[in-house]
């Protein structure tokens, strides 16, 4: 059975008003919660829904190089209200392609491709991170910016190296 505020006042009759004032305020906070346009940092929750538009820029240093601005794949990318996945590019294609994921268990996938390139880093909650960044969610766009540094990648054509990632991303729904 749920607790109103309505239940939970007459226990507090005869404290101060300042302190009734802060819990009511603390309860209606909590119930109304932040506001989608407010959410800029963390871990984004992003309502199930469909993408139409957007790109991502993406900037790799180090073995490998990319400098290029990628359309979102419309088709491959979707939030189900739980998990979400930002395909810009086409996955295994030559060209470079980026997909950007966010977990059920709260964490964030960068990974980078062109052709048998590959590159990927993550925000896992309790673990040191190889990624770090923000991202924006309103309710017609994500929107964001994440860098890894340090990124193991594999490239048959010269083996094992080190590469440093910057994305900028926007998808719209």
């Amino acid at each position: 059975m749920p607790i109103t505020i309505g239940k939970l006042l007459p226990r507090f009759a005869g404290r101060r008003p300042a302190v009734v004032r802060a819990l009511v305020l603390a309860l209606v906070t909590a119930a109304v919660g932040a506001p989608a346009l407010a959410q800029t940092s963390g871990f984004p929750t992003i309502s199930a829904r469909s993408y139409t538009a957007g790109s991502a820029t993406v900037t790799v240093t180090g073995s490998a190089k990319i400098a290029e601005e990628i359309p979102l794949n419309a088709q491959a990318s979707i939030s189900d209200g739980e998990m979400t996945w930002l395909q810009f590019g086409d996955s295994g294609s030559e060209k470079p392609n980026v997909l950007i994921t966010y977990g059920q268990t709260r964490e964030i996938g960068v990974s980078i491709g062109k052709g048998k390139l590959v590159a990927t880093g993550s925000i896992m909650p309790g673990e040191p991170s190889q990624c770090s960044g923000k991202v924006k969610v309103t309710e017609t766009e994500v929107a964001g910016e994440y860098k890894c540094a340090g990124l193991t990648s594999y490239d048959p054509a010269v083996g094992m190296g080190k590469v440093d990632v910057t994305v900028h991303f926007t998808a719209k729904s």
